[in-house]
């Protein structure tokens, strides 16, 4: 193309018509080329079809004389003549073969069918020579004979492929002939296209070169000789490497810009030169009237700093002393206060990561100038210059105020924290100190009310557990309101049965709606789906409203509804409602009902009682499961309280059963073998008695290494399940079952946690190791029946499915000593085992009580934790409610190495302690003491 291009406008014409007269010639010596071999291939067809079809005729004509000269024999009536036939017949056979074999060079492909006619021709020939044979014998029925059975089917059949060869030929040269017609019209066809594209192709050809090598290129400088009239000189002058008239033309006009160019740009200089002092001085003065001083520094490739520019405000932030060509540089060690080989070891990190990175520099320091201490904040950002040093540019601020307000901020945010601490310190305080003499007061009052009494007594001890009772319930509202405000509240996505749930609310309220003569009543709208969801959140909810209603009740009745709905988002949503038929609310009332430690009015407080947390509770709780609470009221008629929470429709069919374990399916559990990992000797016998009670063979280790030792050396299916502790030397639960896990044989074997570690998290740790259940410790009875029933025998549901207690509150009702769990292994074990028994319990809470005195002045933690695991399992075993409460208080000031906190616990402990142990004594009449 560049050749074409540099061509002058006559050569380039007479190529274009060189290049057509070319296309024709090459079009009409490929047209001459085709008809010449249509013609002759015409001519080939003539002589090879016609000359095969008519030798084929012939031959036919020679078969039709040989057939006629057989059936003439018949008439002879003389044998020379009979026998002269047979030299005629012979005669016709090699006119006949001569003929065929003439055939075959002018017919492709056509052996095959030659040879079979070639055969047949034999045949039908012998057959005549038999025939004429017979005749000459005078035997003419054998002649009539051959001629019927044989010849005339060998002849006919001759003839019918000789007729078939004809009619191929013939079929033959009329498709050639076709085929070659069209061939002939194909070239003439091609030749007529091939002349139009080769003459559009040349008019398209020229077009394209008369616009891009003339036309548009002169257009072009048109537009660029406009252009510099107008002094743009930034365009491009196209085509000046031409060597045709266009490239002359471009060449004199990019002469012609330079010139101006040149003038225009000492003009420009001129103007530059007076802008840029102005421009200069205008810069100068914007940096002295900013806040900071602005400094460029020059970083050369060997280390070497100078300041190449600094505003008139620079000395005053840093010094005379750092602007001189031996100063620091952005270090500024001459007058920085904090020297010391960490904070220069730090500035110079953040100086060598810009210079590397080329990221922005931000540096605090505090400097101490002209007797005044302030903090200067460093900014510059990084550039690389083209002599391969590096430029920063930035600016010096005083920070001070900035500091102090952090400072102050900090201050504020550590002031709130300690006050949310001591919050929460303060709480967990008082939940101790009022739930220890109230549980107290509770337990001992139930005990007493156990035995006969006079009617004031009675009446007098029952009011006091009424009070005891509510004053309990309004600290546990404190408490859970406590929760909620600290988001440590979580809710569950468990499945539960709609109709149980209200079956349960409607049995704890039961009793208190009938000493008050109100009927209560339950509905549950349509027969709802097994639902995932938090079944004792719905339940408080309920129970909130229900407790209210019967509060606020004096007659009719109370009516509590659940019903299943969809909301406009296809989410399934439960709905409750209590109503009753109280004294109702006014509607200026309704606005503060779910504030917390807020009651309709003071009267309430004062005639029903309450910490007004119950509703706020209600609403907190409602919005955790996405839902909403509300009321409508009308004063004197009643009120409807309802709440909304989104559930999900579980995924099982099954209905969660109740916890109660029946005597019926523990018999389930009669024969089982089942392994107690735990290092504690009193844990192993009271869970052990436990587990024979029931009908289980049980084995023991004392560690998570001494159990998988009990277990690889035991045969396949020795064991039903493992229940397994998580704090043991050695190895711990949680090593142990991660290791059987490993083991193919081990995979499906149940294993259970049985700990005094409960909550969630630990919970989480052990299915998360591969547990199949957890179960607190002290062991509730109809839990572990309940647990062992679900992994070991088939049918029931997976114990996954069970709700798991995530309060880390201690029981409401906890008393010093729970006695059901001892007075079952009495009733289970002989006199001489069980006393035995209480002379471990009583020596192992001694050794507990000494430990922890003895940790008093200096608490080691981890032992701490170990002695309050063991303390917690054994003491629930024992039913020493009151030591379990302060082991679980225990364990949280160890979570929180609060040392105050665990010293003060380390005292209760030992006074709950041998308060337990007198009582333990009181009640199984211990008279003398247990050593």
């Amino acid at each position: 193309m560049r050749f074409f291009t540099n061509l002058n406008l006559t050569s380039k014409i007479v190529m274009l018509v060189a290049l057509l007269g070319a296309l024709s010639v090459s079009i009409t010596l490929y047209s001459m080329h085709h008809l010449y071999s249509v013609d002759r291939d015409y001519r080939a067809l003539l002589d090879r079809d016609a000359q095969a079809s008519m030798l084929v005729g012939s031959a036919l004509l020679d078969l039709s004389d040989a057939s006629r000269l057989v059936f003439s024999v018949l008439t002879e009536q003389e044998e020379a003549k009979m026998r002269a036939s047979q030299l005629v017949l012979d005669k016709r056979q090699e006119q006949f073969r001569s003929k065929i074999a003439a055939i075959a060079p002018l017919l492709d492909d056509a052996g095959p069918r030659l040879e079979i006619i070639a055969q047949q021709e034999r045949r039908v020939f012998e057959l005549a020579g038999q025939i004429i044979d017979s005749a000459a014998r005078w035997r003419g029925d054998r002649a009539l004979d051959i001629i019927h059975s044989q010849f005339d089917p060998a002849l006919h059949e001759l003839r019918g492929n000789m007729d078939t060869l004809r009619d191929d030929i013939i079929d033959h040269f009329q498709a050639s002939s076709v085929e070659l017609n069209a061939t002939t019209r194909s070239t003439l066809l091609n030749t007529a296209i091939s002349f139009g594209l080769a003459l559009t192709a040349i008019i398209g050809m020229s077009a394209y070169l008369s616009l891009t090598q003339i036309s548009r290129p002169i257009k072009q400088l048109t537009r660029a000789m406009g252009e510099l009239s107008n002094r743009h000189y930034d365009g491009r002058i196209e085509h000046t490497e031409r060597r045709d008239e266009v490239g002359s033309m471009a060449q004199a006009l990019q002469v012609f810009r330079d010139g101006m160019q040149r003038a225009d740009r000492l003009e420009l200089e001129a103007r530059a030169s007076a802008e840029a002092r102005r421009v200069s001085q205008q810069l100068i003065d914007l940096t002295d009237a900013m806040p900071g001083a602005v400094f460029q520094l020059t970083v050369d490739a060997d280390g070497t700093q100078r300041f190449t520019f600094l505003s008139g405000k620079a000395q005053g932030f840093i010094g005379r002393e750092a602007l001189m060509p031996d100063g620091t540089g952005l270090r500024l060690d001459g007058i920085r206060v904090e020297r010391n080989a960490d904070v220069d070891r730090q500035i110079e990190l953040a100086i060598e990561h810009s210079l590397e990175t080329l990221q922005p520099l931000d540096v605090d320091m505090q400097v101490e100038l002209d007797n005044r201490r302030f903090w200067l904040k460093t900014l510059a950002s990084a550039r690389r210059a083209e002599n391969g040093s590096t430029l920063f540019n930035g600016i010096w601020l005083d920070i001070s105020d900035i500091k102090a307000q952090a400072r102050a901020l900090e201050d504020a945010k550590e002031l709130a924290e300690q006050a949310a601490k001591a919050k929460a310190t303060f709480l967990a305080t008082m939940s101790h100190e009022i739930r220890t003499p109230m549980n107290a007061i509770l337990g001992l009052t139930q005990l007493t009310l156990r035995h006969p009494l006079e009617p004031s007594q009675q009446d007098r001890l029952e009011k006091i557990l009424r009070a005891g009772q509510h004053l309990l319930g309004m600290l546990n509202d404190i408490l859970d309101y406590s929760k909620i405000d600290a988001d440590r509240l979580l809710v569950e996505a468990i499945p539960f049965s709609p109709q149980q749930l209200l079956d349960e609310v409607a049995q704890m309220l039961e009793e208190r709606a009938a000493s008050k003569g109100l009927e209560l009543r339950t509905e549950v709208a349509g027969d709802p789906p097994l639902l995932l969801g938090d079944p004792l959140r719905i339940s408080q909810i309920l129970l909130n409203f229900a407790s209210n209603a019967l509060k606020f009740s004096e007659r009719g009745r109370v009516s509590l509804r659940l019903a299943l709905e969809r909301d406009a988002g296809g989410s399934l949503v439960l709905c409750g409602e209590v109503e009753d038929q109280g004294i109702g609310i006014s509607k200026e009332e309704m606005g503060s009902l779910f504030l917390p430690f807020q009651q309709a009015d003071a009267s309430i407080t004062r005639r029903f009682g309450g910490t007004g947390l119950g509703l706020a509770i209600s609403r907190s709780l409602a919005e955790l499961m996405g839902g909403e609470v509300g009321a409508r009221s009308q004063p004197g008629a009643g009120s409807t309280f309802w709440f909304r929470v989104r559930v999900a429709e579980a995924q099982s069919a099954q209905v969660p059963q109740s916890l109660h374990a029946s005597g019926g399916a523990i018999k389930a559990l009669d024969g089982l073998r089942v392994l107690l990992v735990d290092d504690n000797e009193l844990n192993r016998l009271v869970a052990g008695e436990l587990l024979v009670g029931a009908g289980m063979r049980v084995d023991q280790a004392v560690d998570g290494r001494h159990a998988i030792t009990l277990l690889e050396q035991a045969q396949d299916d020795t064991y039903d399940a493992v229940l397994m502790d998580l704090m043991m030397p050695e190895m711990d639960g949680l090593s142990a079952t991660r290791l059987l896990r490993e083991q193919p044989r081990f995979g499906s074997l149940p294993i259970i946690a049985m700990t005094a570690n409960a909550s969630p998290q630990d919970v989480q740790q052990c299915l998360a190791a591969g547990m199949n259940a957890h179960i607190a410790k002290p062991i509730d009875e109809q839990r572990l029946w309940k647990t062992l029933l679900q992994c070991c025998v088939p049918g029931e549901p997976s114990p996954t499915t069970l709700p798991t207690d995530s309060s880390t509150e201690p029981p409401g009702q906890a008393v010093v000593l729970d006695p059901q769990p001892l007075e079952h292994l009495r009733r289970v074990v002989t006199p001489e085992r069980f006393h035995g028994m209480l002379e471990m319990l009583i020596t192992d809470c001694r050794r507990r009580g000494e430990s922890f005195r003895g940790l008093y002045e200096r608490p080691d933690i981890p032992v701490l934790r170990q002695h309050v695991h063991d303390l917690i399992g054994t003491a629930g075993h024992a039913g020493f409610r009151q030591v379990v409460e302060l082991g679980a208080a225990m364990r949280v000031a160890l979570d929180a190495a609060d040392e105050t906190a665990i010293r003060g616990l380390i005292g209760e402990l030992d006074l709950a302690i041998q308060q337990a142990e007198r009582v333990l004594k009181q009640h199984f009449d211990v008279a003398e003491p247990i050593s």
